[in-house]
Parts: structure tokens; C-alpha cells; sequence
């Protein structure tokens, strides 16, 4: 829309008001939060088609102000009638820039937060952060790796040890006497575990192979029975009637047993 011929007086208040002070339309918009067209449309005379009457007058009314002119001379001037209830500019200028205000608060709050983040002081915190969790991470795995190829050592219990104990007795002397009250030589074994085992009964093999484990076996003979084999300790033991029990345990490897009627002799 071209400036009409009652434009000129407003021109010259106007905007040689603005440039008698000194003042650009950038710092007009800023002071006052009148958008930059609008103020170009009042300072050239133009009614700005975006605009309403109501914002029109108020826009006229606040830039009036800001440049400390008479707001009634200028809504003449502009054939505006003045209103009752004049319109408060800090208002029309929140309402004005509310939108503007609202997005530059934002994308500045943005901008500071991002320059925050990525300052070489800040990257260097969360970089050493995450380092210490990864080598946390890392040391956890490697402890568990490591634990899972200890070896397990089995560790029995006070109640087991001496039921153990009860249940066999445990001998470590190289001779046991138990004496025959039948002039016989007898002997009888239980396997605690499975034993390779040979049997002599006065010289002549009785017995020879694999005596599964829990396995029951007995002998006798007039004088002598001999004993041979691999762990023959793990053998629960009666001689001649007498409960002896087992050999040593495992503290030992015994590998001949001689076994009369006075008792049991350990060979080596």
C-alpha cells in the first residue's frame, strides 16, 4: 500500500524524531519489541496488513513513548481516535515479543547447555568417568575368571571328620597285635575305595584282582597271610577277630601287609 498524502507529518515525527536521537530500527525493535515490519510500516506511513486495529494502535501508542512524544497528537496524526482505556504498553510489548522472547530463551538456554557440555574441561571429566567404569567392569571379569580356576579344595566338616573317624578307626603303627584264641589266622576287609589286591594264604595266591569299592572279603589260614597290592591303607581291616581299621589313611602308601596270629606286621 503506498503512503497517502496525510503521510508527511507523521514521516517527519516520526522517524526524524528516531534520527534525531541517534537511534537505528534495530534498536527501536529491541527497546520496544515492535516487530521490525510493522515499525517500518508506521515510520513510512503504510497500515501494515498484518496488523490489527487494535495492535496498530497500540504499536503507535508504545513507539510514541519510546522516542517521548505526545501519544494523543500522534493517534490524531494517524486519524486513530483515542481510546477510554488506553492500552498499557509493557503489555502490547510482552504480547508483541512473548513468542520471540519464548524461542530465542530457549534456543540460547540450548546453545549455553551444548557449550557446557563439550568445554575440553567437562569432555575430559566424562571421558575419565567412563574409563574408571569400563576398568571396573574389566577388573570384576578378570576376578571372576581367575576365581573360576582356582582350584576347589574340599574341606569337611567337623561332624564328618568325626563321624570318619568313628566309623574307622585309623591305625599308624607298623605292628598290631591280635592275638588268634582259634590257632587260625584270619582276616577280613572292607574297600574304601577300589583296590587292586593279592592274596596269599601260607604261600599260596588266594586272591588276586580288583576289590570293588564297599566289597566284603575274608580269608584264613594256618600261618601266615600276606597282604599286596596298591592302597592297601584304604582297606577297613578285622584280624583275628579284632577290629583294626584302616592303615594310616592316605598319609602313606603301604604296599605288603603280613598278618600271623599274634597280629599285623606293615612290610616295606
Amino acid at each position: 500500500m503506498l503512503p497517502t498524502d496525510n503521510n508527511s507529518e507523521k514521516l517527519s515525527v516520526l522517524k526524524s524524531t528516531r534520527q534525531a536521537k541517534g537511534l537505528t530500527l534495530e534498536i527501536v525493535h529491541e527497546a520496544t519489541k515492535i516487530p521490525m515490519d510493522s515499525l517500518k510500516a508506521i515510520e513510512e506511513g503504510y497500515s501494515s496488513r498484518i496488523l490489527s486495529p487494535f495492535y496498530y494502535r497500540g504499536f503507535i501508542k508504545i513507539y510514541a513513548e519510546f522516542l517521548g512524544l505526545d501519544v494523543g497528537e500522534m493517534y490524531k496524526q494517524y486519524g486513530l481516535e483515542a481510546t477510554p482505556k488506553p492500552t498499557s504498553s509493557a503489555t502490547l510489548s510482552a504480547k508483541a515479543g512473548r513468542k520471540e522472547s519464548t524461542g530465542n530463551m530457549f534456543l540460547e538456554q540450548s546453545q549455553d547447555w551444548i557449550a557446557g557440555v563439550f568445554k575440553p574441561k567437562t569432555l575430559k571429566a566424562i571421558f575419565k568417568v567412563i574409563g574408571i567404569l569400563v576398568l571396573a567392569v574389566l577388573l570384576f571379569k578378570t576376578a571372576g575368571c581367575i576365581a573360576s580356576h582356582l582350584p576347589k579344595k574340599g574341606i569337611s566338616s567337623k561332624k564328618q571328620i568325626e563321624k570318619s573317624v568313628t566309623a574307622f578307626q585309623v591305625v599308624k603303627h607298623e605292628s598290631v597285635p591280635a592275638q588268634s584264641e582259634s590257632n587260625k589266622v584270619e582276616v577280613a576287609v572292607r574297600a574304601l575305595k577300589s583296590t587292586w589286591l593279592r592274596v596269599k594264604s601260607d604261600g599260596n595266591v588266594v586272591f588276586e584282582t580288583t576289590l570293588g569299592k564297599g566289597s566284603l572279603e575274608s580269608w584264613s589260614a594256618d600261618n601266615r597271610i600276606e597282604l599286596s597290592g596298591r592302597d592297601i591303607e584304604q582297606l577297613d581291616m578285622e584280624v583275628n577277630g579284632k577290629h583294626i581299621g584302616t592303615l594310616g589313611g592316605g598319609e602313606r602308601r603301604i604296599k605288603r601287609v603280613l598278618i600271623t596270629q599274634e597280629g599285623l606286621t606293615v612290610k616295606k
